[in-house]
């Protein structure tokens, strides 16, 4: 029986009361079914299913994984080594699938938190060889030297649904666990592996993506993740052609027509998982069909949001509402952002050349104040101000639009 993630976690939570069983929510989070189509408890790998938008997990495969997490609670063996490398000192290396350079950040990054006055070696476990101690021991001076002491607000580091500093113990010198989370941690890192192996396979023709490719070929529609290279996306699902251009977003239409049988209409690469729309108040219509990936992008102004005006497919994605096009404008975040990339590439002062740095506040007409900064001159600063004109930003608008037309 299909249960949705909530009750799951609900269930969860009621079996995993205290440390070692401490549940960790984001144990069971859907973020984790991007990369594989499961999330994790102990070793055992829950596959997600999709059902009207919500993550269900199977209750069975569920009760299993707690039954087995039980059983190695109530007997975790003897402490061995943890057989931390001590190479690569990334603090807050905190989901990698080798979960003892995991454990290993946790390690340096509580250090550096906790500003330790004690010798750095303490930290490193009796018995390291000599050279490495040293070679490691710099590090470490390192970072903790330029660390900032902040409050610890994270949440625990969580593998494989297990708060696993809960099962960590420090004794005789040396970083140990108990054998059976050991080996439930083993047996995590190489299913999580086996299944990241398979989802870089492309489901249509079984070519398997590169490093750079793997995260343009993930892509989630109604029913849940697929790996699809550009060419099987693209065999698969038609290229939006503007249907749904002028529905309102909240339209019984829009609801009813799914937006997973096209194209992303941004990056034309992954079958879109989404209506995206414009969020202006007096807008709100659909702009196109949007995969995940690039629906959070905008949202959050990330990957080539950062610079859309030099990207025709996004400009004319954002141009898809009629709101917007007709009256010249943009959201505002891209209307800032625009109007910043312009300042940084017209604003001087004197006869300076570098492009300055540009904060703004909208004004009441629709235009901004910009609070401009120079970094090019050590030892003094170089701050100035200056307004863009609603009517100006209406014509930089414009000048987008004939531009990427």
């Amino acid at each position: 029986m299909l249960i949705p993630l909530a009750t799951a976690r609900a269930t969860a939570a009621s079996v995993l009361t205290a440390p070692p069983l401490r549940f960790a929510a984001n144990g069971l989070h859907s973020n984790f079914v991007q990369d594989t189509g499961h999330m994790y408890l102990g070793a055992a790998a829950l596959p997600g299913v999709k059902h009207s938008g919500v993550w269900h997990v199977d209750r069975a495969q569920l009760d299993a994984a707690l039954r087995d997490l039980a059983a190695v609670a109530a007997d975790p063996g003897r402490l061995v080594p943890l057989g931390l490398p001590w190479t690569g000192l990334n603090r807050g290396c905190r989901f990698d699938s080798d979960w003892r350079l995991a454990v290993q950040g946790e390690i340096v990054d509580r250090a550096a938190r906790a500003r330790r006055r004690a010798p750095v070696a303490e930290l490193l476990d009796a018995g390291l060889a000599p050279a490495a101690q040293r070679l490691t021991v710099k590090e470490l001076k390192q970072l903790l030297l330029g660390a900032v002491r902040e409050p610890d607000e994270r949440d625990p580091l969580v593998v494989a649904g297990v708060v696993v500093m809960d099962v960590v113990r420090r004794r005789g010198g040396v970083w140990s666990i108990p054998a059976r989370w050991a080996e439930v941690l083993d047996r995590w890192r190489a299913e999580h592996l086996a299944l990241l192996a398979r989802a870089r396979r492309c489901a249509g023709c079984g070519t398997v993506a590169n490093r750079d490719q793997e995260w343009e070929w993930r892509s989630s529609g109604a029913d849940g993740w697929i790996t699809q290279c550009p060419a099987c996306a693209g065999g698969e699902h038609p290229v939006y052609g503007g249907s749904m251009r002028g529905v309102r977003y909240t339209s019984e239409r829009r609801r009813a027509t799914r937006a997973d049988r096209y194209l992303c209409a941004v990056c034309g690469l992954r079958q879109a998982a989404v209506w995206d729309h414009c969020h202006e108040p007096s807008h709100q219509l659909v702009r196109g069909p949007a995969c995940a990936s690039c629906n959070q992008a905008e949202r959050s102004q990330h990957g080539l949001w950062r610079t859309f005006w030099n990207h025709g497919p996004a400009v004319q994605h954002l141009l898809e509402c009629n709101g917007c096009r007709t009256s010249t404008t943009l959201p505002l975040r891209h209307l800032s952002a625009l109007a910043g990339a312009r300042l940084r590439v017209t604003a001087r002062h004197d006869r300076c050349t570098a492009e300055p740095s540009a904060v703004l506040e909208q004004l009441p007409d629709g235009g901004f104040l910009a609070r401009l900064e120079c970094a090019a001159h050590p030892g003094r600063e170089v701050r100035w101000e200056e307004a863009v004109s609603g009517e100006k930003i209406t014509e930089w608008v414009a000048d987008l639009v004939a531009e990427h037309s």
